[in-house]
């Protein structure tokens, strides 16, 4: 029995797509995260506001360079 190889006609997406949809749910996830930080405390002053929305954008780079390592 021998078997036909054929290549599989499914979609490609293109990197740059990829790109783009990867630091759209970064941003949603950084103001996500920020804003229930700023939420939970009870009156934040600027700079907690600021380290609300800094300590997600900070891991979110981190993680971004690290992949950025691997590549």
């Amino acid at each position: 029995m021998q078997k036909s190889t054929k290549a599989r006609a499914g979609v490609r997406v293109p990197p740059e797509l990829m790109n783009i949809v990867g630091t759209s749910g970064a941003i949603l996830a950084v103001v996500a995260t920020g804003s229930a930080v700023t939420a939970a405390l009870p009156d934040p002053n600027v700079w907690q506001f600021a380290g609300a929305y800094l300590a997600p954008a900070a891991l979110a780079f981190a993680a971004y360079w690290w992949i950025a390592q691997k590549l």
